[in-house]
Formats: structure tokens, C-alpha cells, sequence
């Protein structure tokens, strides 16, 4: 009874991650039909913040998100060494992003700070996962391809805008936290860019989508400082350098 138990809720993942993956695609309706605050609109506004157009990526990660997990259950693999622990990883992080939006458009920064925070913590140990090494038995070469694509786009975005999310909602409810003050600033984007670094030279040989995605995300942050700070400038393109070597070092150990 135990292992048919268990072998239905194994088969009942993968269509549950499915059904999630719609659900975070669809959750952006109800703020842009003018129920609430908008992700954009929703928090306080930050030096460090990447450009407007950066954001556009959010679009890609819901069709990559969709597409895997349709894969997934029409293929009956995740094309990894642990589809359990990674179905269970996306099946979070993806409830977790459609709860993102309904509390960002409550403009509840600490809620939405804490919700990112465990899509973090979920996507992150997925693109762990998918970093691994894959056998045959793992499913199709181009099936590891996709989830390696998918989650380390996902996982990178994330790691970026979780911290950002934590300093809006320090500059909302902390005096401190000057959201005009650029020293404090500073201190939260290097912190951002050592845990992205971290990151990278854990799965970038393997998943160099993860790199990638943090040069989209620092180029929207140089693009932001521009006209603003020479420091956020210099600070921006020592980070894109920064990604670029360690991107190369992982590559170098493959």
C-alpha cells in the first residue's frame, strides 16, 4: 500500500507542477487589470534597481517554466539524476511566484521580500540539481538541456531580485535605509553579486544560462546608474567582469 502510495504521488508531481506552472503565468493578470500594485509598481523604488525593460525576462521564464513541465509529463523524465527533489524544488518555487503576485499587489514589501526569499532558498537547490552530472538512464540529452536552460535563467533572476526585494522592504519600513542614500546601497549589491558569484562557480559549467542571466540582470542595473553614480557605474562593470571570470573558470574545470 505504502509503495503504490507513494508511486501515484510520484506521477501526480509532475502534473502538479504543470498546473503550477500556469498558475505563476497567469497571476500577473490580476494586478495589470488594475486589482492592485503591479510587481514594477508595487514596493519602494531603489538606486540599485536594474532598468524597466530588464524585468521583460520574467515573460521567458513563465513559457521556459511551462514548456518544461510539459515535457516532463509528456516525456516521463525531468532529464536529471534526482526528478523528485527537483519537481518538488520547481512545484514551490512556482506556487511561491504566483503568491509573489498577489502580495505585491497588496504592496506588502515585507511579504513579498519573505516570499522571495523561499523561492530563493527552492530554486537555487534546483539549479543545484540540474547541475549535476547525468547518466543515459537520466532521459534525452536535449531534455537535461532544457532544464539546465530553464532553471538556471529562473534561479539567477531570483538570486538577484530576492535581494533587491529585501532592500525595498528595508527602505519601507527601516529610517536607516535611505531609499536616496547610495552607501547602503552598495553594501546589499556587493553582497548580491558574492552569492551570485558563489553560485556561478558552483553550476556554470554546466549551466551557463545561470551567468547569462546575471549579465542581463547587472547590464539593467549599469543601464539604471548610468546617468546617476560613477561608483554604481564602476561598481557594475567590475560585477559584469566578475561574472565573465568566474563563468570562464567554471568552463576551465568541466
Amino acid at each position: 500500500m505504502a509503495t503504490t502510495t507513494r508511486t501515484g504521488s510520484q506521477r501526480a508531481l509532475p502534473w502538479a507542477v504543470l498546473a503550477a506552472s500556469v498558475l505563476q503565468a497567469a497571476a500577473p493578470i490580476v494586478p495589470f487589470a488594475g486589482a492592485g500594485e503591479t510587481p514594477a509598481g508595487s514596493g519602494t523604488d531603489l538606486r540599485i534597481e536594474p532598468a524597466g525593460y530588464a524585468f521583460s525576462i520574467w515573460s521567458l521564464i513563465y513559457l521556459l517554466s511551462i514548456v518544461y513541465a510539459v515535457v516532463v509529463v509528456t516525456k516521463r523524465t525531468t532529464g536529471t539524476a534526482a526528478p523528485a527533489r527537483l519537481q518538488r524544488d520547481l512545484l514551490g518555487g512556482y506556487l511561491g511566484a504566483a503568491l509573489w503576485i498577489a502580495v505585491s499587489a497588496a504592496d506588502i514589501s515585507w511579504a513579498t521580500a519573505l516570499v522571495l526569499v523561499v523561492m530563493t532558498v527552492l530554486l537555487v537547490d534546483a539549479v543545484l540539481v540540474v547541475a549535476r552530472p547525468v547518466s543515459a538512464d537520466d532521459g534525452p540529452g536535449w531534455v537535461t538541456v532544457l532544464a539546465r536552460v530553464t532553471v538556471g535563467i529562473y534561479a539567477a533572476w531570483v538570486t538577484v531580485a530576492v535581494f533587491l526585494n529585501l532592500a525595498s522592504a528595508a527602505a519601507a519600513y527601516l529610517d536607516a535605509a535611505d531609499p536616496d542614500a547610495l552607501g547602503w546601497q552598495l553594501a546589499v549589491l556587493v553582497v548580491t553579486v558574492l552569492v551570485a558569484l558563489a553560485i556561478t562557480a558552483k553550476v556554470g559549467a554546466s549551466t551557463p544560462t545561470y551567468a547569462l542571466t546575471l549579465l542581463w540582470a547587472f547590464v539593467g542595473v549599469l543601464v539604471t546608474a548610468w546617468r546617476g553614480s560613477t561608483v554604481l557605474v564602476a561598481l557594475s562593470v567590475a560585477t559584469l567582469a566578475a561574472v565573465l571570470a568566474v563563468q570562464a573558470f567554471a568552463l576551465t574545470r568541466r
